[in-house]
């Protein structure tokens, strides 16, 4: 009993002790998934502005039909009404020129700057416009005086006797006028009627007529006579007249024609 006790021991001693084994690491397991959760989105604001306008003078007497106009983020315009209010609602947020015109004041312009939900309330002190100037009245012009008829050549002295110039013309058969001076603005011609002469007006001069032989008849104007020798008739510048020769004999006249220039002096 004591050998095996010793024997033991012995082996005890000769065995070398067994080293520790470190202990090794463990993996954790991943942890199960979490459902993905979304965050919703917040919806814009919808919020809208507006603005209330009251227009007065300086005395604070209201501005009627005047014209407002809205430029900005909106465009708009309109009138105020008896009380010189207007209203413009559902705006968006911003900044806002305002112009107000009209024929009874003077033309203004303000910036107004809206904020989201909520009503501007605006006072605008307007300016009355100018009175219009007077009209100009154009002074009377006075009027020109009456030109005078450019003058013609002056002529000749004329020495002549009308019974011979008419008596050599007693036998002919046709009109004839045949000048016997012209200086100026005056000619005399001897006229020989054989027949009517067609109806005449001279709107710048005037006529007068002499008869020397023949008898004949003459409408002047509203005037109607026979003439014959010795008779004369004058006719007025802008004045109709006719003459005509009756019986046999031509009607044989000094005409005279004053008022148009003479083109060949005589």
């Amino acid at each position: 009993m004591v050998i095996a006790l010793l024997f033991s021991l012995l082996m005890a001693q000769a065995t070398p002790p067994a080293k520790p084994v470190p202990p090794q690491p463990t993996t954790p397991k991943p942890a199960p998934a979490q459902p993905r959760t979304t965050t919703a989105r917040q919806p814009a604001s919808t919020a809208v502005a507006g603005m209330a306008i009251t227009a007065t003078d300086g005395r604070g007497m209201p501005f009627a039909d005047v014209t407002v106009e809205l430029s900005g983020p909106a465009s708009n315009s309109g009138k105020t009404n008896a009380a010189g209010q207007i209203s413009f609602p559902s705006l968006r947020a911003g900044t806002y020129r305002l112009r107000f015109v009209g024929d009874e004041i003077t033309a203004f312009e303000r910036e107004v700057i809206l904020k989201a939900g909520a009503i501007e309330k605006i006072a605008v002190t307007l300016t009355m416009a100018p009175p219009p100037p007077p009209p100009v009245v154009a002074a009377p012009v006075a009027p020109a005086p009456p030109q005078r008829p450019a003058a013609g050549p002056v002529g000749e002295p004329q020495l002549g006797s009308l019974t011979k110039l008419a008596d050599r013309e007693k036998n002919t058969k046709e009109r004839r006028e045949i000048l016997l001076s012209c200086s100026g603005n005056t000619r005399n011609m001897l006229l020989v009627l054989t027949g009517e002469q067609p109806q005449r007006i001279y709107d710048a001069a005037e006529s007068t007529y002499y008869v020397i032989s023949g008898q004949g008849g003459a409408i002047v104007g509203k005037l109607q006579s026979v003439i014959s020798e010795g008779s004369f008739l004058t006719v007025p510048r802008g004045t109709s007249f006719t003459l005509a020769r009756q019986g046999n004999r031509p009607l044989t006249m000094l005409w005279t024609l004053s008022g148009e220039p003479c083109e060949t002096a005589k």
